[in-house]
């Protein structure tokens, strides 16, 4: 009974270690085999683990970090706007359009250059508002798993403790 007991509090501390590794961006099978190795241990580390680089065997949560440079600047080389003419794309600050030579003046072109990096702007911010928010919902997230694995950790230890001393 003892050793199903050592089975079933082996398992939970698995399933702890790889949720938290998950949500670090960390190996969730190596560090359930931590987990389930060492117990208490093995989530204790796996708490104090630091966020890892995203990679293939993870979640993804975290890919925003390695943004090329182009997606962190307004480059108006990388929009379009539609020709209002011939309803083709041509680059932002053309000043003629080179299908149908519909012409744009130069403020109409600020204009549309100015509103482009706006909506860029804005749109950066938001994202960043956005991953402000998941980070306090992975927080929370980190808290409830600590406490669950606190409360499982003291019902384990009670079963295992009453096990011994009975048997």
């Amino acid at each position: 009974m003892s050793v199903g007991i050592l089975f079933v509090q082996a398992a939970v501390f698995a399933v702890l270690s790889a949720v938290i590794a998950s949500e670090k961006n960390r190996s969730p099978v190596k560090w359930g085999i931590v987990g389930a190795l060492f117990s208490l241990v093995g989530v204790i580390v796996t708490l104090a683990l630091s966020e890892g680089e995203p990679d293939s065997q993870t979640s993804g949560a975290g890919q925003k970090r390695g943004q090329p440079a182009s997606e962190k600047e307004f480059d108006p080389d990388k929009h379009e706007k539609k020709c209002p003419t011939c309803a083709e794309y041509i680059k932002l600050e053309a000043r003629a359009c080179r299908y149908c030579g519909h012409e744009y003046s130069d403020e109409k072109v600020a204009e549309q250059v100015a509103q482009a990096r706006e909506d860029f702007h804005q749109k950066r911010r938001s994202a960043k508002q956005n991953e402000a928010e998941d980070e306090v919902e992975k927080a929370s997230v980190r808290e409830d798993m600590t406490v669950l694995g606190i409360i499982v950790l003291a019902i384990g230890g009670i079963a295992l403790l009453v096990t011994l001393t009975v048997g």
